[in-house]
This record gives C-alpha cells, structure tokens and sequence, in this order.
C-alpha cells in the first residue's frame, strides 16, 4: 500500500505532486479543485444583488466565475503531468466541487442570499451542466489516439 505524504499539498506544484504517487496527485487535485470551488463561492455570495436579479445574468456570472477558475486551473495544472493520470487528475479536480454545490443547491438561500431563491434550480442545473461538458472533454481529450 502506497504511503500517502500530505506535507506540502499547498506549496507544491503538480510535477513535484506526481513524483510522490497517484494517490498523492490526486489528492493534490482535490486540494486545488476545492480552493477554487471556495473562491468561486466567495465572489459569486459578494456580487450585488442587482447584477443577479434576472436568470440570464445568474448564468451569465456563474458561467464566468466558475468558467474562468476552471480553465485556468486546467491549463496550470493538468498540462504538467502524464497523459496517464490526466484524467483521474481532472476527475479530482472536479468530484469534490461538485459535491459542495450540491451543497450550495440544497442551501442556496443561505449560501447565495444576494442572489433570488427562485434562481436555485437553475444555478444548479447550469453547474452541474457546466462540469459534465468538462468532464465529457477530460475523456475525448485524454482517449487513447
């Protein structure tokens, strides 16, 4: 059994991650995916309330913020390990995101009170949405050629 090392997860990079283990990458990901589910979170609760009073503009910023945090962090960190362990990699990226906006969903007038309650399903529906088209292209992109 492959001893994980937790040590270092947040001051490392991704090359250095794969040298200690699948395991120790994964979790790695998991780490950064959730960093930016929380920043995600964070700037969609502090947005006025009049840049999210109509459902085209619910989708529009969430599509945007969550957009943005999720490219970057794929061109960062996926590029840098094997073609092996990509995908596990963006799967660990993602599982726990989509986790905490369920999450998000279930407790949207809480979490979100900036935002209407009627908007909960949509914004679910739209992340939800938003990671299967990510997750779809992790597989076309990382097939076998």
């Amino acid at each position: 059994m492959e001893k994980v090392e937790l040590a270092g997860l947040a001051t490392e990079d991704a090359a250095e991650a794969q040298t200690k283990g699948a395991l120790h990458l994964y979790l790695w990901f998991a780490a950064r995916g959730t960093f930016v589910w929380a920043v995600s979170t964070l700037i969609l609760r502090l947005l006025p309330s009049a840049w999210v009073d109509r459902p085209a503009w619910t989708l529009l910023i969430t599509g945007a913020i969550s957009g943005s945090g999720l490219v970057i962090a794929t061109l960062l960190f996926l590029r840098k390990i094997e073609q092996r362990h990509r995908m596990s990699a963006l799967v660990s990226f993602v599982a726990p995101q989509m986790v905490l906006d369920a999450g998000v969903t279930v407790f949207f007038v809480h979490v979100l009170p900036n935002f209407p309650p009627d908007h909960a399903p949509l914004f679910g529906a739209f992340v939800l949405w938003a990671y299967a088209v990510m997750l779809t292209t992790a597989v076309i992109a990382t097939r076998p050629r």
